[in-house]
């Protein structure tokens, strides 16, 4: 599935969350198909969207936290998977799209077009 025919199925959903994105591409699709004032992206500011989501949620439990975020973002900032598992915040959920490149700063390979499983480095976490 493509990830904007992923961001597009999830739309309607995201209506009542809080919704943190990385830069780019993903940023772009999201606001493509209709900004919303819970929505922030989170620009130049590769890696940290994960750790901005953790904080908002921790900090407002009474609200679901969605961050999206990429395979090159999350590879930059492996620790957040530790933090986010030592607090296990129930109302955030972290959904990243691993297409195995950092596409937003010219598409070169990530970690994970050769091996890297980050599913795997989330449940050892």
């Amino acid at each position: 599935m493509l990830r904007s025919d992923a961001l597009q199925a999830i739309y309607p959903e995201l209506e009542d969350r809080i919704v943190v994105t990385i830069m780019g591409a993903v940023a772009a699709e999201l606001y493509s198909l209709g900004h919303r004032a819970n929505f922030f992206y989170l620009e130049h500011a590769m890696g940290l969207a994960s750790s901005m989501g953790l904080g908002i949620a921790l900090s407002m439990p009474e609200h679901q936290v969605i961050v999206l975020d990429g395979d090159g973002s999350l590879l930059m900032n492996l620790g957040t998977l530790s933090t986010m598992a030592r607090y296990k915040p129930g109302n955030l959920l972290h959904i990243v799209f691993d297409n195995e490149s950092l596409l937003s700063v010219g598409g070169f390979p990530t970690a994970t077009s050769s091996g890297t499983n980050l599913a795997d480095i989330a449940r050892a976490s």
